[in-house]
């Protein structure tokens, strides 16, 4: 009796383990979200993707503004590159005030904290980030735009 319920349980097991692998097969999921002015982007896969999480943030600090972004790739990457716009509204349209841009080579991850002073107080302002990758001569791109924020 001992030997029978021992072999429907590993029957079982390896029943649920398959299903449990076979259930990774099929589209890559995206996962985007934001909390407060930060966009949080990660791709589910099992492949390498030279540009697996992004992040992009913009807060107000006293009389600055802080940005914040981060590049990490699930791969070592010929190059990682930041292009970060810094846009203030103005009379309705979005205009870039200041660009930042950074480049690391033979790399998986790219993280820059920068800060902006040339502020006009109550302007609204957000981040417009370039998320670029270079592999085996092949390029990648993707663009985040923050939510605004009002300085004080």
């Amino acid at each position: 009796m001992r030997k029978i319920r021992l072999l429907v349980l590993t029957v079982l097991l390896t029943s649920i383990l398959s299903i449990g692998v076979n259930a990774q097969e099929g589209p890559v999921e995206t996962n985007e979200f934001k909390l407060g002015n930060t966009i949080y982007k990660a791709v589910d896969s099992d492949e390498d993707d030279p540009l697996a999480y992004l992040s992009d943030s913009i807060t107000d600090s006293d009389g600055y503004v802080s940005i914040s972004s981060k590049t990490y790739s699930t791969m070592t990457c010929d190059s990682l590159k930041l292009v970060v716009n810094i846009q203030e509204k103005v009379n309705g349209s979005w205009k870039t005030v200041k660009t930042f841009e950074f480049i690391k080579y033979d790399t998986s991850r790219i993280s820059k904290l920068e800060t902006y002073d040339d502020i006009n107080s109550g302007s609204q302002y957000r981040i417009k980030t370039f998320h670029h990758a270079t592999v085996d001569d092949i390029n990648y791109v993707d663009i985040n735009t923050s939510s605004s924020i009002t300085v004080k």
